[in-house]
């Protein structure tokens, strides 16, 4: 083939020259002359679709090979209808498009929704959550969709577009919905239930002033348990990446007679803060209450005896990568809804019985 290569790439230069020597790269067009095919014909060779002979096929790709010419990502994209590219859109936090990545369950979850997308050969980009138009603009084949608020935009473009998302169990009553996430509610009446059986007669709880689906779901499995257990739920509100809005929820909570024996937050940033609180008013844990956030791991060295509900970003992240991509190669994946579990580390903050 080698003198055929070379026979090809004359053929290139000169239909270069003809152009007065402009130099640029090889096109469909110039493909298509030198194997002496249609452009038609030269298209589907290189995109391995149509019914020709197999050797016009072979010289065309040679053609192809030897003058330098690859089909571009966006004509592919156009023709498979498939761009090899899914998105990611998590909510602002705190306000904030990118402090998301300063809360480790996020950061955590960007990792292995990337390193989980390219094993399934696909590139991940961040959508804006907050430019659901933006999707007008890009070839996109799907999307997850973390932690959504309640008439999300994006998703009503998504669903317009007819593009396949994952969201979270926000959407579970849906029968053909794909959702991956956390059954927040009996996490948190998981946790209620351990600070019981620890002797903590009342429990109180610090939460996010945002209305995505994960703050709505914590509150009414609080509720829940709070009727069940004859209490009337203590819940301080707060806007998280805000240190004295944060710091004042958790000093509201400890303060007063009627303070609650036990405390926790949904929110990985209040975790220190509730110690804090809770020493500024002499109380020890778990000698005086006891306290427990949520997060994947201690960020600080003062946190390690915190107890602590991990929520397993990255097994999140996995099955949502996993479940799309299973949808957008033809499967019809089962389950569509899958609910990762969470787990509570004890430590001594929470801990005055034994196991």
């Amino acid at each position: 083939m080698g003198g055929d290569a070379e026979l090809y790439r004359e053929r290139f230069a000169t239909i270069v020259a003809a152009r007065r020597g402009t130099r640029r790269r090889p096109g469909v067009k110039d493909v298509a002359a030198i194997a002496e095919v249609g452009v038609g014909t030269a298209s589907d060779a290189l995109n391995g679709k149509g019914r020709m002979n197999p050797a016009t096929r072979d010289r065309v790709r040679q053609v192809a090979d030897a003058i330098g010419y690859y089909p571009s990502a966006l004509a592919r994209s156009l023709q498979s209808n498939r761009s090899g590219i899914i998105g990611l859109s998590i909510r602002p936090f705190g306000g904030a498009p990118l402090q998301y990545l300063a809360v480790s369950y996020y950061a955590r979850f960007l990792n292995a929704a990337t390193v989980t997308a390219l094993e399934h050969g696909y590139a991940l980009v961040v959508i804006p959550p907050s430019l659901p138009t933006l999707l007008r603009n890009i070839a996109i084949d799907g999307v997850i969709v973390a932690d959504p608020p309640p008439g999300d935009p994006l998703i009503t473009e998504l669903k317009a577009r007819g593009i396949a998302y994952v969201s979270d169990l926000g959407e579970v009553d849906d029968p053909d919905a794909l959702c991956v996430g956390n059954d927040q509610a009996q996490a948190v009446i998981g946790v209620c239930n351990h600070f019981k059986d620890q002797g903590a007669a009342t429990v109180g709880m610090l939460v996010s002033d945002s209305d995505e689906d994960y703050t709505a779901r914590s509150l009414a499995g609080f509720r829940q348990w709070a009727e069940e257990n004859g209490q009337v739920p203590h819940i301080e509100r707060a806007s998280i990446l805000d240190p004295e809005s944060t710091m004042s929820a958790a000093r509201r909570l400890f303060e007063g007679a009627n303070r609650p024996n036990a405390v926790y937050t949904t929110e990985a940033p209040a975790g220190g803060y509730l110690l804090k609180a809770a020493r500024e008013q002499n109380l020890r844990a778990p000698d005086d209450v006891l306290i427990a956030y949520c997060a994947e791991h201690a960020t600080e060295p003062s946190l390690s005896d915190l107890t602590m509900l991990s929520l397993h970003a990255e097994q999140v992240a996995e099955e949502a990568v996993d479940l799309l991509a299973a949808t957008l190669s033809g499967q019809d994946p089962a389950p569509r809804h899958r609910i990762v579990g969470t787990t509570l580390h004890v430590r001594a903050s929470s801990r005055r019985h034994s196991a």
